[in-house]
């Protein structure tokens, strides 16, 4: 992973800019209270690759490949998407944000970037 001081390395919680890295898995982040989200988020992700519901997992890999897209990292250098993806795990109606964030070009470029690493057979179909 790049270094800290990489313009292009953002707060794994915050997309701002990282101050130190989690000890477990190395990903950035900017502040004690980024530390103890992702620490949240680690245990339920955690707990949801542990269950056997299978239908809607990202394999390893492809998680592994969107962290290593050049493409993502320079879309996310975007302030305005950033901001949008900051409204959108912070807002209470999850799908009404999504169906609002689908309406701007920025956001579907991005989740169309991230549908060709995760399902490229399934892009290249259509």
């Amino acid at each position: 992973m790049a270094s800290l001081n990489c313009s292009g390395v953002v707060c794994v919680i915050c997309l701002e800019k990282p101050k130190y890295r989690c000890p477990a898995c190395r990903v950035p982040y900017c502040s004690v209270a980024c530390f103890r989200k992702h620490k949240d988020d680690d245990d339920y992700i955690a707990d949801f690759l542990n269950s056997d519901e299978e239908e809607d997992r990202v394999s390893l890999q492809n998680l592994k490949d969107l962290g290593e897209s050049a493409t993502l990292r320079s879309l996310l250098l975007n302030p305005h998407l950033r901001q949008l993806m900051v409204s959108l795990d912070q807002g209470e109606d999850k799908a009404k944000l999504m169906r609002a964030c689908m309406q701007e070009p920025l956001f579907v470029e991005f989740a169309d970037c991230c549908l060709r690493i995760v399902e490229p057979s399934q892009n290249e179909d259509s």
